[in-house]
């Protein structure tokens, strides 16, 4: 091909410039960081691009228009990703950062309309969730560190899962005691003074025990759903004969009226155990929905419905002071 006729058979970035409304300089800068190869140059030394530079620079332009990353849109002009996958990507991103922001507007909210000695408690509480996944995996650190060693990973994972609520980011616009809930939880969680789950010298055969808790929730979440009597009363059950077996005993009147005074005891004013499934319940509700992993749900509401049938007291408030 002679000069002349490659100088008709591409376009100068004047004419790119022209007809995208791109400055100069920013399809230059295109051009230099290779996301709009040169074709060559003129006989006076300016750049010429190919006849397909101005589809390639109005998706380039078009992708900007939506604050697409340069990088992004360099794997989308050289092939190594389709357009498809790419928005795909971005909205992804898109729904994460609509996350966080949605996140930090809910901790401004909490700081809002109190008094300044209680918006400098909260700040020292919130301060501790503002990063949403970091906050979620010491929790999950705080979980793994306080089961018994030698639980099977499967079943520890389990309780992992059930025990550790999601951030109380939906629905929209979640509730300031919510949000203060879930900074509560995680400050007990990750304290100086946080205490280990029951362990083998407590409960004796830990899977037994772990799994045994697991299917009365599992029971009591259906009870909780389907208001089912029968489903009640299945799930308490399994719940008794789980702390009977610690100890040999049966599930009987005698052995249940001994498992509500030790739940009554246990239930006084600053119990870490109290505390925390009290602010999990919180954050997730009388009824939480299943894990869409596990397909556990979350142990705080059926461990209080639980909590309620062997001592007669709601989770949710403080217990009379005993005579």
């Amino acid at each position: 091909m002679t000069r002349a006729t490659h100088h008709e058979s591409t376009v100068g970035i004047g004419e790119l410039a022209t007809r995208t409304g791109l400055p100069v300089k920013t399809i230059r800068y295109y051009s230099d960081i290779g996301l709009l190869p040169e074709s060559g140059r003129s006989p006076g030394g300016h750049r010429r691009y190919a006849a397909d530079a101005l589809p390639r620079l109005r998706l380039i332009q078009r992708l900007r228009a939506l604050d697409t990353p340069i990088a992004a849109i360099a794997a989308v002009v050289t092939g190594e990703r389709s357009l498809a996958d790419l928005i795909t990507r971005e909205l992804d991103t898109a729904q994460v950062r609509l996350r966080e922001v949605a996140w930090r507007r809910e901790l401004l909210r909490a700081l809002d309309g109190c008094s300044a000695p209680e918006r400098l408690r909260r700040l020292a509480l919130l301060a501790g969730v503002g990063r949403l996944d970091e906050a979620h995996d010491r929790l999950v650190r705080y979980w793994r560190w306080a089961l018994p060693a030698g639980l099977p990973p499967r079943l520890a994972q389990a309780v992992v899962d059930g025990a550790v609520p999601a951030p109380p980011t939906t629905p929209a616009t979640p509730t300031t005691s919510a949000v203060l809930a879930y900074a509560e939880l995680h400050a007990l969680a990750t304290a100086d003074d946080r205490r280990r789950q029951p362990q083998r010298d407590q409960v004796g055969d830990v899977a037994s025990f772990y799994s045994g808790l697991l299917d009365a929730c599992s029971l009591a979440t259906e009870a909780l759903v389907s208001g089912s009597p029968a489903r009640h009363a299945e799930a308490l059950d399994r719940f008794v004969r789980t702390y009977a077996r610690i100890g040999g005993h049966d599930d009987t009147p005698a052995f249940r009226a001994h498992l509500r005074t030790r739940f009554r005891r246990g239930a006084r004013p600053g119990s870490f155990p109290l505390r925390y499934w009290r602010h999990a319940l919180a954050v997730t509700g009388d009824i939480p929905p299943r894990s869409t992993e596990s397909g556990q749900g979350h142990l705080a509401a059926p461990l209080a419905a639980l909590h309620r049938q062997v001592a007669g007291l709601p989770l949710t408030v403080d217990p009379p002071t005993a005579p």
